[in-house]
């Protein structure tokens, strides 16, 4: 179809197409705008609709309110009164009762009677009922009736809170007026009382409010509801749902959730516009405009029929819709006339244009004079055929060129990359973390790591000046140069200064290299280390990444025999260095502004289970998409020291002989010296047999071994008495052996032989270090 559809097209004229472009353009271009205006439109009437609707409701929920504001106040007026008095003063009572009911003739409301119930403390259910009934809210009827069933008469009065404060009853049937009331209540206690024993109330006729609202009708299609705290329609255009069905009910009954969601918002003192697909009140789909009347936790609701309330949005969107499309019909027709005047140069440009657009540029063309814009394209067209002409032949020149260049630049960097180390060294004494982002396809910048003897491992990062291909050559030359000498070198300082001497030999190009390289001792942690012109790495010895402050030597290949200064460190265990090229802090953003040795060192700071990844991302985030200018490498070292041992040994002494071996063992496993080996071995029998012969009241015995800060050490732990062996005196040598006192000796030659003999006490355990230098 749609090809047939291409075939048509390709046979109408340039004039036919012109036109029916503009005319899609136009019918888009008028489709959105009238999408545009309906849409605003329509949210903008809808949103007044609703405003006014909600604003009607909240209306009338306010008047309500004020109704019962004003029966609440009468119940206060009559409460502060009562407290004054006794409750035998039956005189006063009656009085109040009657003045209550005439304190509201002249307001909305309509009292049917207010009643005072005195009652015993210890029995609510016994008391005496003063009731003023009323007639045309004029007292006219004052009654005493004692009563033995209150909860019975009035079972709502259960839910009353036995506390000072105003409560709202439930509509019920008076049973003396027999109207629809709700009675407004406050408990108190009379002037000589402790306690709570009497409640003063009014019962408020609901019929005018009822009327009221069931009288109101919005154009035929919008209704006024009133729902009493529990969800009771007090007002309803159906009887048999008014007073009788809870809005629960109807939500149950109907399936329309929603409804209870309205009882419960406003239970709890929310407003809100809910639509439903049908309701009890109105036909078809209908809105609810909702608002409480906080005061007694009621609320009013405002029925629409959703298809009426809307109904001047259709209106306004079709009288527009015809409108824009009397516009959009007359604006075709006059793009219809200009198209057809302006097409006649248009389709001679066009199959000339498409002459050229097959490659076909033998030919010159000659354009009849016409309009300025005509004229101009004209010359456009035979200025890009020559210039074009000219491009195909300078492609022609330079596709070979780039081709060579591109296989160079390809074949670089398969050595580059065959050059850096990517096998990690196999060992337990230490953890490196690498990252390498060349900027273009080759790089100036190198990482190297390797064991220089068994237990001397060396790392080195250095940035070549310059890039491309002339960098990343002088940058293999430099990696091998460094790596060779380093390996017949002792002396690192001896190493920057021949590496420096080579490079300074026949380098005509003022090329130069700015490296840090660190040789440590995976065994005792030290480490020494030369800076050549290199920015200054960070050390994190437990506190967080800090910038070190170390000697700035001159870069490598600028000066033949300068003497590089060489710089020790001890590292302990995990702690680590981080090593980088300018790349990182010269990472550039769009406002040209650099990343920063700054910024670095505040990420360096938070702690990060991937130090390079976690700085990597801050880059990215910097530069914001700016392209990367220069190359950016990063090395993480962690020294992870020497493994702890450790060894748990029921404390008896025939297990001497397992304790011995185990330290033994651990030793040679270490390499360290025989010497070294015998005065530990000597040193442990001494302290195992102590804790296993005079020991009290221990369950086990825990042996750890370590290195740390050049010493081998052995530590015991045990959980018996806390005692001190270096609080005991030293046996005195000097007499004979019979003469002494028995014990000391052994403690004694441990402190002799250990280089480290300390004790602590900790977690309820006696901790006892000795240690030799190794």
């Amino acid at each position: 179809m749609i090809e047939r559809f291409k075939l048509w097209l390709s046979t109408k004229s340039l004039a036919f197409k012109l036109i029916a472009s503009n005319v899609v353009c136009v019918s888009i271009g008028f489709a959105v705008l009238a999408s545009f205006i309906f849409s605003r439109s329509e949210q903008m009437i809808r949103a007044q609709i609703e405003e006014n609707a909600q604003r009607m409701t909240q209306l009338y929920a306010t008047d309500v309110l004020n109704l019962f504001d004003d029966t609440e106040q009468t119940v206060l007026n009559a409460k502060n009164a009562l407290i004054q008095i006794s409750e035998k003063n039956e005189k006063t009572i009656q009085m109040l009762l009657s003045a209550a009911l005439n304190t509201t003739e002249h307001s909305d409301l309509n009292f049917t009677d207010a009643w005072v119930y005195v009652f015993a403390s210890e029995d609510v259910s016994k008391g005496t009922l003063f009731l003023e009934t009323a007639k045309n809210n004029l007292a006219i009827d004052f009654k005493k009736i004692h009563i033995d069933d209150f909860y019975q008469k009035f079972p709502w009065f259960n839910e009353v809170p036995k506390e000072e404060k105003i409560y709202w009853s439930e509509p019920y049937l008076d049973q003396t007026s027999g109207k629809t009331v709700v009675s407004c209540l406050f408990p108190f206690k009379f002037s000589e009382s402790e306690q709570f024993n009497g409640l003063i109330a009014l019962s408020v006729d609901l019929t005018n409010i009822t009327k009221d609202m069931e009288s109101f009708s919005m154009q035929d299609y919008g209704r006024l509801l009133l729902l009493s705290r529990d969800g009771l329609y007090v007002s309803h255009p159906d009887p048999k749902i008014s007073l009788k069905k809870t809005i629960f009910d109807l939500s149950k009954k109907l399936r329309l959730p929603v409804l209870s969601k309205v009882g419960n918002d406003l239970k709890e003192g929310k407003s809100g516009i809910v639509e439903i697909p049908y309701s009890s009140v109105v036909r078809g789909e209908a809105i609810f405009f909702y608002a409480p009347i906080v005061k007694n936790k009621w609320g009013v609701c405002l029925v629409y029929s959703k298809k009426r309330l809307f109904q001047p949005i259709h209106e306004f969107l079709m009288a527009a819709g015809l409108a824009i499309a009397i516009g959009m019909a007359v604006l075709l027709l006059f793009i219809n006339f200009i198209c057809r005047k302006s097409t006649n140069q248009l389709l001679l440009l066009s199959r000339i244009a498409a002459k050229y657009s097959a490659g076909d540029f033998s030919s010159h063309f000659e354009v009849p004079p016409s309009s300025k814009e005509i004229n101009a394209l004209s010359k456009a067209i035979s200025d890009m055929r020559i210039n074009i002409l000219h491009f195909i032949e300078r492609e022609k020149n330079t596709a070979s060129e780039q081709q060579r260049i591109q296989s160079e630049m390809d074949i670089a960097r398969r050595i580059q990359k065959a050059t850096m180390s990517a096998n990690l060294p196999e060992s337990k004494a230490f953890r490196i973390n690498h990252l390498m982002l060349p900027a273009k396809k080759v790089s100036g910048d190198f990482y190297d790591f390797f064991f220089i003897e068994e237990n001397r491992f060396a790392f080195v990062v250095a940035d070549v000046s310059g890039k491309d291909v002339p960098a990343a050559l002088y940058m293999m030359k430099t990696q091998a140069l460094i790596k060779n000498i380093a390996r017949s070198e002792k002396s690192l300082a001896d190493v920057f200064a021949r590496v420096n001497n080579e490079l300074y030999e026949g380098n005509e190009s003022c090329m130069f290299v700015s490296a840090f390289m660190g040789v440590i001792n995976i065994k005792t942690g030290e480490l020494e280390f030369v800076n050549a012109g290199h920015p200054h790495p960070f050390l994190d010895v437990g506190k967080g990444y800090q910038l070190m402050n170390i000697t700035n030597n001159i870069v490598l290949g600028v000066r033949k025999d300068f003497v590089f200064k060489v710089e020790k460190l001890k590292l302990k265990k995990n702690n680590r260095l981080f090593i980088y090229t300018d790349g990182v802090t010269e990472a550039e953003n769009k406002k040209a502004s650099f990343y920063s040795e700054d910024r670095l060192a505040e990420v360096l700071l938070k702690e990060s289970p991937d130090t390079l990844k976690t700085v990597m991302q801050s880059i990215k985030l910097f530069a914001a998409g700016y392209s990367q200018s220069d190359d950016i490498t990063m090395l993480e070292f962690v020294f992870l020291g020497e493994e702890e041992k450790m060894f748990s040994i029921e404390p008896e002494i025939s297990k001497l002989g397992d304790v011995l071996d185990f330290v033994s063992q651990d030793m040679q496993n270490r390499n360290i010296l025989e010497q070294k080996r015998f005065n530990m071995i000597m040193a442990c029998e001494e302290i195992f047999s102590n804790i296993a012969l005079y020991a009290s009241a221990v369950n086990e015995i825990e042996i750890l071994t370590n290195i740390e800060d050049g010493y081998y050490t052995v530590v015991f732990k045990d959980d018996g008495k806390k005692y001190n062996p270096l609080t005991r005196e030293n046996p005195n040598i000097d007499i004979p052996l019979e003469e002494r006192d028995v014990g000391g000796l052994g403690i004694f030659i441990v402190k002799k032989v250990a280089d480290i003999f300390k004790y602590t006490y900790k977690n309820k355990k006696n901790i006892l270090t000795i240690g030799i230098k190794i």
